[in-house]
């Protein structure tokens, strides 16, 4: 009798172990890497990238999980498993390389099976980023997702519209978790990432080398890779950082000396360091105080006068609030330093198109373009003053580049106002109308749209 219960007790209990959560202090990872499209151009970096960050992860700690190409079902598989694996973990990590889009202000990753012939196919065959936040919900103490998906959308060209009020914008859209949840992009909302010239996206390389940094607290860790990822690329590409978390630190790596919890409170430090001001100016920037930011960047400054990042973003906001002459001295001061840096020159000319100076705007926009002939941002602006200049053939030569590189609802906006000014009414409103098939909210194009059929 007593051997038949305690064999009792001892099933119960194994029972009880197979579907216990994580253990306390446990890491996971699940890291993604879609490559292999099938109907869309293979991307070539997604696998370097995720082996780089599985290995960092696995150095730090962390059961990683690793997935390459997979197809939908494949990928709803993975993160229904790795919830499981989650549930009770201190720390879980999603790591995903690969295509995302935004549609609707909703974001979506890609499978490598997904045609997406229609905007209606997103919904049915694409992976929801909501999807990935349920997947680390389980985790106790930080559950992080890292997107390094905010690359050029090659389905869009192709992609016919339903007539449906969901536009379909260029990168990720923003989102706001909650509850001790972050989410990282290797590019801001809004914008496109690089996937650089070494093999690996220079926001991954940056990420994997401070993971691993002793005493690094995730907050600065996070800022210290988007100093970086900006100047690698000459600041074309700003990562961001979205969600919150509570006021204890959290280190990959601990410090070499422990951190005691049961110190004194002390009195917020003021920042000593470049990159410390240049922190408070972007937490200033995001709060809405511009002239705090501003003034932030200048004490930057004063501590290290070479520091080309405070000097960009100053310059950025000077532009952003119509400040043409500062802004063309902090660019003026970039280049002297940093003389390819072609966001400098593109953000050089905006502050000369604002004052008047369309010659001296296309040539920065013209220099911009050489020193890097894959963005789009430049070839916007100097269609932008050649149109100024009703130079409309050289106009729509850089509308065309446009289209080309990002085929947004923007571009094709601004190529039907090319159009517009050369008259062809025709080609103007199938501009027009392409631009509103992908982006129904474009004000713009449905202005231009009704004032061409009124003969206007």
């Amino acid at each position: 009798m007593l051997r038949r219960l305690a064999a009792w007790m001892i099933a119960a209990l194994l029972a009880l172990a197979l579907v216990a959560p994580a253990a306390a202090g446990t890491r996971v990872a699940l890291v993604i890497a879609n490559s292999a499209y099938r109907s869309v151009p293979r991307l070539p970096n997604p696998p370097n990238d995720a082996k780089v960050m599985a290995d960092a992860l696995r150095e730090v700690g962390f059961t990683v999980s690793e997935k390459n190409d997979l197809t939908k079902r494949d990928l709803e598989a993975a993160l229904k498993t790795f919830a499981q694996a989650a549930r009770g973990a201190d720390v879980a990590v999603i790591y995903y390389a690969g295509h995302g889009m935004e549609q609707g202000g909703l974001n979506y990753l890609v499978p490598v099976d997904a045609t997406l012939a229609s905007d209606q196919d997103v919904d049915f065959d694409a992976i929801p980023l909501d999807l990935l936040l349920r997947s680390v919900d389980g985790a106790t103490r930080l559950k992080l997702v890292i997107l390094d998906a905010c690359r050029n959308n090659p389905f869009l060209t192709a992609m016919q519209r339903s007539g449906g009020t969901r536009s379909i914008g260029r990168g990720l859209a923003r989102v706001e978790p909650s509850g001790d949840t972050l989410v990282a992009y290797a590019a801001r909302e809004g914008s496109t990432a690089a996937d650089g010239d070494g093999g690996d996206s220079p926001f991954t390389k940056a990420l994997a080398r401070r993971m691993v940094t002793p005493g690094l607290e995730i907050r600065l860790l996070f800022g210290q890779v988007r100093d970086e990822v900006m100047k690698v690329t000459d600041q074309r590409q700003e990562p961001a950082i979205y969600g919150s978390l509570g006021g204890d630190p959290f280190y990959f790596v601990a410090p070499a000396v422990p951190v005691s919890v049961a110190a004194a409170p002390v009195a917020p430090l003021t920042p000593r360091t470049a990159a410390d001001w240049r922190l408070a100016a972007m937490a200033d920037r995001r709060a809405g105080a511009l002239d705090k930011a501003v003034a932030d960047y200048g004490q930057a400054l004063q501590v290290n006068p070479g520091d080309t990042e405070s000097l960009y973003a100053r310059g950025v906001l000077h532009v952003e609030r119509s400040e043409w002459d500062p802004a063309i001295a902090d660019f003026d001061a970039v280049l002297k330093l940093r003389p390819k840096n072609s966001g400098a020159y593109n953000n050089r000319g905006r502050a000369r198109d604002g004052k008047g100076d369309v010659a001296g705007a296309i040539a920065d926009a013209t220099e911009a373009i050489r020193l890097a002939p894959r963005s789009d941002a430049p070839y916007r602006a100097r269609a932008r003053y050649y149109r100024r200049q009703a130079s409309w053939d050289l106009a729509l030569a850089d509308a065309n580049q446009v289209v080309a590189l990002q085929p947004d609802g923007d571009a094709y906006y601004q190529r039907g106002a090319v159009y517009d000014g050369k008259g062809d009414v025709a080609a103007a409103r199938a501009d027009y109308d392409k631009a509103l098939d992908l982006d129904p909210k474009n004000a713009r194009a449905a202005e231009a749209k009704g004032r061409l059929a009124k003969g206007k």
